[in-house]
């Protein structure tokens, strides 16, 4: 029996990623733990993060992959899922709204949830949106990379409108415990 790898690309299996709609090889790879990938988009992800930090030297825009990557592939099975969701959605808040440095935003979501507290599933999630990490992973060199890495960031932030009031006062209120 052949596996999938010999056989022509039309007649290889294939996934629709349930977070973002990207179409890739079915396979039984791994997933993120908190995010509702398919196995091929995860790679894809990881091919990302492997060429930032290897090849772009782990760029700012890095910051705003994973907080887009994380958002697109929301899970709220469980608390830390649905935590993990905030967490990265107010990041892009924090650099689309704010315009905060990424090394300022790390330490600010950092302590986000010391408590670790539940909060609530947002629902509705977005439908998968025109732009997946493929679109980040397709560019040729650096700025390329830069640029549809945070046109991607910025089609996910808008992507969850509806939530936008709430991300804010969250983001408001981890503020105010810094200052």
């Amino acid at each position: 029996m052949e596996n999938g790898a010999n056989q022509p690309e039309a007649a290889r299996a294939t996934s629709t990623c349930p977070g973002c709609g990207l179409v890739g090889a079915a396979d039984d790879g791994p997933c993120d733990a908190y995010g509702g990938s398919s196995p091929a988009c995860w790679a894809t992800f990881n091919a990302v993060t492997v060429k930032d930090y290897g090849e772009y030297q782990y760029p700012e825009v890095h910051r705003l992959i994973v907080d887009a990557y994380m958002s697109q592939h929301a899970t709220f099975a469980t608390p830390a899922a649905r935590r993990s969701v905030v967490v990265h959605l107010i990041g892009l808040h924090l650099v689309f709204e704010r315009g905060m440095r990424p090394d300022v935003i790390r330490r600010t979501l950092g302590p986000i949830f010391p408590d670790k507290r539940d909060v609530p599933a947002l629902a509705p999630k977005p439908p998968p949106g025109p732009l997946t990490i493929a679109f980040v992973l397709a560019a040729k060199d650096f700025e390329e990379h830069d640029r549809r890495a945070r046109a991607w960031a910025l089609a996910v932030w808008t992507s969850w409108a509806p939530h936008h009031a709430w991300i804010r006062t969250v983001a408001a209120e981890v503020l105010a415990r810094r200052s």
